[in-house]
């Protein structure tokens, strides 16, 4: 078993501690918060960090309405631009907490009088120093290359701030719950997948709202553990130009989450199947009526666990594909815990 795919099987355990040990420090920045309200979000993250930063998007947006953007750092380190900042709540991720382009600009932010939270996998990182509160992580010593258990810690991170913050009680309720559910994701069998995508040099990842972020990075994973060419399309997006590169008996990676969303998964799916394409579905059970006609349509559906709430579901998705491409890394003939050209750590100024 390669390190990666180990890695992400260490997920459930951690994700359990991450999630009891953050409670204070979120109940404290919950009460800063409310003592000076930010007028909008914005999230630093680099590759990986800035996939779990879209995610921060659609749960800030969805059940704070706060508008929440993503920071361009060279903004800052290059064209030295003077942000105004103070008004901000600033959230940077990042798994080692060293890149100085993200520490620069959390440093600007904190200068500025924004509310600034660092989510790090190393609490003595100069981007964890920086940063007023500290969230950490918890995820452990990650040593392959392609980041598994830390990204995931990074979107249950967010997952837990919104809950908090929000004082959003169903997601509260649900965040306990999801360890035991990631731990049944360790028994799912997606081998059929592997065979589906073993011989392709392209495909399209596609999904929507809170899924859209695990698409962005299953496709990242996709190029640098097995040399696929694989791109992140939002489904509402994808019909604007892109739907072009749809191929007859090709496969297409789907990821569906059961909320307001999913008629328009439905709708694309359906044009997929009519031009020949494959449909490949990843879908938490769920017992509506428009999952199961998705479900229908799809050529090879994935073995989920039940539904938590739609916003966690994509966690689910991701830990399976996970330990997918691991293995389809090697029946490619790659090293997904030593991809070429890559290294653990990327410093960009």
């Amino acid at each position: 078993m390669t390190l990666m795919e180990c890695e992400a099987r260490e997920v459930p355990q951690l994700i359990a501690q991450q999630i009891a040990a953050n409670a204070e420090v979120l109940l404290r920045l919950r009460k800063r918060l409310q003592a000076t309200p930010p007028r909008y979000a914005l999230t630093i993250g680099r590759g990986s960090s800035d996939h779990a930063c879209t995610y921060a998007k659609y749960l800030l947006e969805t059940n704070l309405g706060l508008i929440t953007a993503s920071a361009a750092p060279s903004v800052v380190t290059i064209y030295q631009a003077q942000l105004r900042m103070q008004d901000a709540l600033v959230i940077g991720v990042s798994q080692s907490g060293r890149s100085p382009d993200i520490c620069r600009m959390m440093e600007v932010a904190r200068r500025d009088g924004a509310v600034t939270v660092a989510m790090v996998n190393d609490s003595n990182s100069p981007l964890a120093q920086i940063a007023e509160f500290l969230v950490p992580l918890y995820a452990g010593a990650e040593r392959a290359v392609a980041a598994t258990k830390s990204y995931i810690a990074s979107l249950t991170a967010l997952a837990q701030l919104t809950a908090v913050i929000a004082d959003h009680q169903p997601l509260l309720d649900a965040l306990p719950r999801l360890p035991a559910t990631l731990a049944e994701v360790l028994q799912v069998n997606w081998e059929p997948a592997i065979q589906e995508f073993k011989d392709v040099q392209n495909t399209l990842v596609i999904a929507r709202g809170f899924g859209f972020p695990i698409a962005q990075e299953a496709a990242l994973k996709f190029k640098e553990t097995s040399a696929i060419q694989a791109e992140a399309f939002s489904a509402a997006e994808i019909l604007h130009g892109p739907f072009v590169l749809i191929k007859k008996q090709h496969p297409y990676l789907l990821f569906a989450q059961t909320d307001e969303t999913l008629p328009g998964i439905v709708a694309l799916a359906k044009k997929i199947a009519s031009l020949g394409g494959r449909v490949i579905l990843s879908l938490a059970q769920d017992a509506s009526v428009t999952a199961a006609e998705l479900i229908k349509i799809a050529d090879l559906v994935l073995p989920m666990p039940k539904s938590l709430t739609a916003m966690l579901d994509p966690i689910m998705s991701i830990q399976a594909f996970y330990l997918m491409v691991a293995q389809l890394a090697v029946a490619r003939g790659f090293n997904p815990d030593a991809p070429k050209n890559l290294s653990k750590i990327t410093e960009t100024f």
